[in-house]
């Protein structure tokens, strides 16, 4: 009886401290892998893109000829060059949702297919020169806002393509809502709730 005791003795501070070291060793691995990820992130957070900066989307706005909606179909990436002067050139083939600025029947000239009056559903090719590596990046079958200056003759290519002026945005309510205030001329903020939650605390007690 008494070695029984003695074995679930030893058996329950071998589980306690076994449980402790693995828990431990997996809190260290994710705070490893957090670390990794902060420093990744750190690295695009300082860098100025659409997504982040409104003054720079405001500006790409008013440059832009055509600004529209569209569904990825497909994506090809032509690196030329070589280190650490690569140039990343990035073609997509795009499913037209919504025209947001341009002239629907000049761009229409270059599509194929679609509503003649609102080119949803014309399949149209563009290219983009990535500059940035922490631009936000689009995939087959997601769905972006893109904006470009117009078309040009593709050395080679019978078609003529749009030219992106930044990288495509990423199509959310949020990005549309900063671009229709863009093509407004109207200036798009966020109101931080929290703060205004403590002044107004503070003002209560005074």
């Amino acid at each position: 009886m008494n070695v029984l005791m003695l074995m679930l003795l030893l058996w329950y501070n071998y589980s306690i401290i076994y449980s402790h070291i693995t828990v431990k060793g997996l809190g260290n691995k994710r705070s490893l892998i957090h670390g990794r990820k902060q420093k990744n992130i750190s690295k695009c957070v300082l860098n100025e893109t659409l997504t982040n900066d409104y003054e720079i989307l405001s500006s790409a706005v008013s440059e832009s000829k055509y600004i529209f909606t569209a569904r990825v179909l497909s994506v090809r990436k032509i690196k030329r060059g070589s280190k650490p002067h690569v140039r990343v050139n990035i073609s997509y083939k795009l499913y037209i949702r919504l025209i947001m600025k341009g002239d629907v029947h000049e761009l229409k000239s270059h599509v194929f297919v679609g509503d003649e009056r609102t080119l949803n559903g014309a399949i149209v090719f563009v290219d983009w020169l990535r500059t940035n590596k922490c631009a936000y990046k689009l995939y087959r079958h997601s769905s972006g806002i893109f904006l470009s200056d117009g078309f040009y003759e593709s050395y080679g290519r019978r078609t003529p393509r749009l030219r992106l002026l930044y990288e495509p945005l990423p199509l959310s309510l949020y990005d549309l809502d900063r671009v229709n205030a863009a093509l407004k001329g109207k200036y798009y903020f966020v109101l931080s709730v929290m703060p205004l939650c403590v002044a107004l605390e503070g003002v209560f007690k005074l």
